[in-house]
């Protein structure tokens, strides 16, 4: 993110921006890489800014912050631009500055965000710009979101020379998709078995059957049976269980509801059921699941702020 602003003012030979770091407690943070950093303000001695962006990278969901959140709704009162980097996202909803705007966060976080905010309209897109915010799903999303900026306050050439700097091929639109995990579902010529698919993933929480699933999707359940068998070696009933699986574990690590609140969520009639379905697919339970990543998550070394 920064990097493009610097490469902007290099290839247009002249300083068009300033950007400083800020941390929510003590100057000295750590990145999820383990690399330290000294920011150059907190929150009680940072200047004014024309934007500022929240970046966050594994654990953003479980911030907890209040005079962070009371900053950022602050800076959004006067007028500042807000944004978010991959899951700095949650950030923006707990201190409740997205309500009436559209978002976008990381993919592996979205199902977790849509349970925990159900009000809030999450696209999955690369980035997403609603008026005084703006969200982005992180990685290399970053880098066309402020490619599209300085395009925008620069022109399309210092914004293409950049990209040229970086070696960049191609400057993506926000409004591009995020790929995930169903996509080579996009990449199959029958349309039954795509309509199929994405009917599974739009119906997690109330499972279709496997007829009606076929019917909806203009195709007999024999038919949709053999295709799933020919371009995938396994059952449309073991591939619907796999998505359920699949999103039940990212609210496992993302959220803190109960084991049989992620069995409702993801159409297991009690949690019993889930968590055998759970161990045959992850070798391991959801209880055990959140004792391993609350191991991994921290806490971090005395003095350190995530």
């Amino acid at each position: 993110m920064i990097d493009i602003l610097r490469d902007a003012d290099y290839v247009s030979d002249r300083i068009n921006h300033r950007w400083f770091t800020i941390s929510a407690g003590s100057r000295e943070v750590i990145a999820m890489n383990g690399l330290r950093s000294i920011c150059d303000y907190t929150i009680d001695t940072a200047p004014h800014c024309d934007v500022v962006v929240v970046c966050a990278a594994l654990g953003g969901h479980l911030i907890e912050d209040d005079r962070l959140f009371r900053w950022l709704r602050a800076r959004y009162a006067q007028h500042v631009t807000v944004g978010a980097i991959a899951t700095g996202t949650w950030v923006l909803a707990k201190a409740g500055l997205l309500s009436n705007h559209r978002c976008t966060l990381h993919w592996e976080d979205i199902p977790a965000f849509e349970e925990q905010y159900p009000r809030l309209t999450v696209e999955r897109s690369l980035y997403v710009r609603d008026r005084q915010i703006f969200t982005c799903s992180g990685g290399t999303a970053a880098i066309d979101l402020f490619l599209q900026l300085v395009s925008e306050t620069l022109g399309p050439e210092v914004s293409s020379d950049v990209a040229r700097q970086i070696l960049y091929q191609t400057i993506r639109q926000g409004s591009e998709v995020v790929p995930i995990k169903e996509s080579p579902f996009r990449r199959i010529g029958n349309q039954a078995l795509r309509n199929a698919a994405q009917l599974m993933h739009d119906n997690v929480d109330f499972p279709l059957s496997i007829q009606s699933i076929a019917e909806r999707s203009g195709t007999s359940q024999k038919q949709l049976e053999r295709l799933f068998d020919q371009h995938f070696r396994t059952t449309p009933q073991l591939h619907y269980r796999t998505v359920r699986l699949d999103q039940a574990r990212a609210l496992v690590r993302l959220t803190e509801f109960a084991i049989w609140e992620i069995a409702i969520a993801t159409g297991f009639c009690n949690s019993q059921y889930l968590s055998r379905c759970y161990r045959a697919r992850f070798g391991i339970s959801p209880s055990q699941e959140r004792r391993n990543l609350a191991r991994y998550q921290g806490p971090l070394p005395s003095g350190i702020e995530p």
